[in-house]
């Protein structure tokens, strides 16, 4: 997995991120208090004024290592764009060094209302990746979150062999992983560890959140790559099975990282998904 480089600089609340390399551009992210916690937050366009689309990183990811999508969003839809480092990412204060069974769960029904809350999205389009897609399914289903759209790439929706298998392989290469993390996270061994041991652990076995999905009503985007190394077709089929008016695509070469293999692509059809429900503008 490659990653751009970058130069930290904290200064204050502020975190200016400097890219070298593919992606030449310059993102400043703040820091917000959010349930006791400094959360790094990065925006395009002017956020809480009407439809926004708020993107949820995947289980080793951040905000940078969105790379330009965020941009290419706001660009592609004309809608306001709000990313995050999840507490122990990114730039985000640590927050717990383990996770309990529970985590993604307290993601959803906790953590994102109050990061809604914090910049006044009250018609969020969820855009999720990996662990952020599971996030974002869980929060659609349930009393806390009205989204307008959710949008999944990569989505969990139970404990499968091949995700197992997934996390395993990337244990195994634990030490360049977390080098590579390290351009993108100030701690990327607690945040390998967290998110691999909880994985790995049996406690979380029975993940499963399948039974709650028919609970979803807004427009609902399920995609996966067709090399996706985490996942079996049924993340996909087993969404779109138990939510009558969800869409499925398969990405055609490409793996879990759907934009980094294929960012065209992925930006087109979410373009396309979101026109069809109303949102977005026509480029």
């Amino acid at each position: 997995m490659a990653f751009p480089i970058c130069d930290i600089d904290l200064l204050l609340n502020r975190a200016v991120l400097t890219f070298r390399g593919p992606h030449l551009e310059r993102l400043v992210t703040d820091l917000y208090q959010v349930a006791g916690l400094r959360l790094a937050v990065a925006t395009n366009g002017a956020v809480g004024t009407g439809p926004t689309i708020v993107m949820l990183h995947e289980g080793l990811g951040s905000i940078t290592q969105w790379r330009d999508f965020p941009d290419q969003m706001h660009t592609a839809t004309g809608l306001p764009v709000l990313t995050y480092d999840r507490a122990g990412y990114g730039r985000s204060d640590a927050g717990t060094s383990q996770y309990a069974a529970d985590f993604l769960h307290r993601e959803a029904l906790e953590t994102l209302p109050l990061v809604l809350e914090r910049f006044d999205i009250d018609q969020p389009i969820l855009i999720g990746h990996s662990d952020g897609a599971s996030i974002s399914l869980i929060a659609a289903a349930s009393d806390s979150l009205d989204p307008l759209a959710v949008i999944t790439i990569a989505a969990h929706i139970f404990v499968e062999h091949a995700g197992l298998d997934g996390v395993q392989t990337a244990k195994s290469n634990r030490e360049q992983i977390v080098q590579g993390m390290s351009r993108h996270h100030d701690r990327p061994e607690i945040a390998f560890d967290r998110w691999s041991d909880i994985w790995l652990d049996p406690s979380f076995a029975t993940f499963d959140i399948r039974q709650n999905l028919d609970r979803i009503t807004c427009p609902l985007l399920v995609i996966q790559g067709e090399q996706d190394e985490y996942a079996t077709p049924e993340m996909v089929h087993g969404v779109t099975q138990r939510v009558s008016h969800a869409v499925g695509k398969f990405i055609p070469d490409c793996g879990h990282i759907a934009h980094k293999d294929q960012p065209k692509l992925l930006i087109d059809i979410i373009r396309k998904f979101l026109l069809s429900t109303g949102l977005g503008i026509n480029p």
